[in-house]
């Protein structure tokens, strides 16, 4: 939602402030060796001991409310994105062997932000990168980062849609009664978007 009075459409990027939400789902898995003297995999109360072959599954949301700031520069054509906010990180993670299988649930709450690029190539059409780096003090997803770049074509007055590359990582660190995780997933990417002036 721009808050930032313009004649321009609310589709259009433009100079200001703004209330963003977003909301992001992935799912993936991959396999995973455990060889011979290595740690065990905890999850959930089960334990996976070495040497077998593991799969891992996951299932992970993101969502995030944000205020944003931006501005256009050299000839208004390039313009730099800042935003702050709370994030929220749901993951199911399931580790499969050919014996066993956990999965078990997080959910964790903390605060969010990053920094933008955007560069208008015609009036409805854009490219925008994004870093952005997420934190929480609770146990699960403790850590998260996105890079992403998106073409980015107005449709009309107040919808726009996204297609690109996104990369994630999704952290669990010094969590207790289960191993330390890491996901990494990346891929091409699809949105909506809908804008909005008071």
């Amino acid at each position: 939602m721009n808050l930032t009075q313009s004649k321009e459409s609310p589709s259009q990027p433009r100079d200001g402030h703004a209330l963003e939400f977003e909301a992001f789902r992935a799912r993936g898995g991959d396999s995973q060796s455990l060889a011979a003297g290595q740690s065990p995999v905890i999850l959930n109360n089960t334990t996976f001991l070495a040497p077998q072959q593991l799969r891992n599954d996951f299932d992970f949301h993101f969502a995030d409310i944000s205020w944003r700031w931006r501005k256009f520069f050299g000839g208004r054509s390039l313009g730099l994105d800042t935003f702050a906010g709370l994030g929220y990180a749901w993951l199911d993670l399931t580790v499969s062997s050919m014996s066993q299988q956990a999965s078990q649930h997080f959910s964790n709450l903390g605060p969010q932000g990053g920094v933008g690029l955007i560069w208008r190539l015609r009036p409805g059409t854009s490219v925008q990168a994004r870093i952005a780096g997420f934190v929480s003090a609770t146990d699960g997803v403790n850590r998260a980062a996105r890079a992403e770049v998106f073409l980015v074509q107005a449709l009309g007055e107040n919808v726009t849609v996204r297609a690109g590359y996104a990369a994630w990582e999704a952290k669990g660190q010094a969590l207790p009664d289960i191993s330390d995780f890491r996901l990494r997933f990346s891929g091409a990417a699809l949105g909506l978007q809908f804008d909005f002036s008071p």
